[in-house]
């Protein structure tokens, strides 16, 4: 029976496209989806067949790194206020038209405020590593002390909260919730302690959809290696290893793509040598289709798309989670791990030859592309959507 699904989307692109593939199968079979968004992802969601219910975001368009230790402290709160201010601008809409279900990004804290006040069951997301009793990023790789000022701020502000939705006191209690179902868009292998989650969550992998909105792109040469460079949509603060990246791998054997996003202006760059082209923007699926090799800032978005195209990596990482990332290619033997101190013209060169020219690295690499294109991820997802809608009447 056809329902009403609501997603609640973080506003970030790492976020925002794992959905897209889900959504598209939930529409397919007959569900009527609608998504919180912002502008910036609108037109996405809607060429997905769902309907946009759009709001202005804390974080602007789209959600952008901070690029300080005392900003990265202060992203509670920002999570906070995103939660509040998206429930105000939205919960007039869902309350006239109840969803069934709300599906939520694990960072999308409005939705479980609504879920809770309103009796609606949920269905968590997570487009990053998840977390259970066991593993999380939070714990593992904490980005500050939990007697740091802008935390205690947070917490006592969420604990003020909480109560006026019919939920308890309790900040660590809400942090560390489980939902009775929870969709990972990452394998089981690439997990941390993934043997220890159960049947509460369900890896379907990669969701990945086509994005013909963003265009095409083909490499120049068929007879050359295509490297592709890019920090992300979300990346701040390190413009630097732009020119870096184009004194390492000018006059080289690679034909070389690098998007730098709103970190720099590619005109900036002056005349580049024939092998380098820098835009602000590509389409990476695309673009992975050719590539021998990605150097990434390692967000998960990138990470399983570039395995799902079974490219190998040299991950540079800005934040603890993206770090959570490199670790996890290196020890799985998927690429290098490349510390963001250790970035110079030499080590960017060296890394990416010892990693494209590595058969080993090809091999597992290979391996973990046909394990994910083994699994139908979208229908695995709405298999598991629909199993619980229809458990919870």
């Amino acid at each position: 029976m056809p329902r009403h699904i609501a997603f609640f989307n973080f506003p970030a692109v790492g976020h925002t496209n794992p959905t897209i593939g889900l959504i598209e199968e939930l529409v397919r079979r007959g569900h009527r989806v609608t998504c919180t968004v912002t502008g910036h992802f609108a037109p996405m969601v809607k060429a997905a067949g769902a309907e946009p219910v759009q709001y202005e975001s804390v974080f602007g368009d789209f959600y952008r790194s901070p690029s300080t230790p005392e900003a990265v402290a202060g992203e509670g709160l920002r999570s906070l206020n995103e939660a509040t201010s998206l429930l105000e601008q939205v919960g007039p809409f869902y309350e006239k038209d109840r969803p069934d279900l709300i599906v939520h990004d694990f960072m999308a804290w409005g939705a479980r405020f609504f879920g809770a006040k309103h009796g609606i069951p949920l269905v968590r997301l997570y487009p990053v590593l998840a977390a259970n009793e066991h593993f999380s990023l939070r714990k593992r790789f904490p980005v500050a002390g939990m007697n740091d000022p802008r935390i205690i701020e947070s917490a006592k502000k969420l604990a003020g909260l909480l109560p006026g939705f019919g939920l308890p006191p309790d900040p660590m209690g809400f942090l560390e919730h489980i939902e009775q179902l929870t969709i990972v868009f990452v394998p089981r292998d690439f997990q941390y302690a993934g043997e220890t989650f159960d049947e509460r969550f369900v890896f379907a992998g990669p969701c990945i959809a086509e994005r013909p909105y963003q265009g095409t792109w083909q490499p120049a040469s068929a007879d050359r290696p295509v490297l592709l460079i890019s920090l992300g949509t979300a990346a701040t603060g390190w413009p630097e290893f732009f020119s870096t990246a184009v004194e390492a791998f000018r006059d080289s054997e690679w034909d070389v793509l690098m998007t730098v996003g709103d970190n720099a202006d590619p005109a900036a760059f002056g005349p580049l040598p024939a092998n380098i082209d820098i835009r602000r923007y590509a389409p990476q699926l695309d673009v992975l289709r050719h590539a021998r090799l990605f150097i990434t800032h390692g967000g998960m978005n990138s990470t399983m798309e570039s395995l799902y195209h079974g490219v190998p990596m040299v991950v540079v990482p800005q934040s603890n989670e993206q770090r959570a990332n490199a670790l996890r290619v290196e020890e799985l033997g998927l690429g290098r791990h490349l510390a963001k101190e250790d970035v110079t013209a030499q080590s960017l060169r060296e890394t990416a030859a010892r990693v494209a020219a590595d058969a080993s690295v090809a091999d597992r690499v290979r391996a973990m592309r046909e394990g994910m294109r083994s699994v139908d991820g979208p229908a695995v997802a709405a298999d598991a959507v629909e199993a619980y809608l229809a458990g919870t009447g």
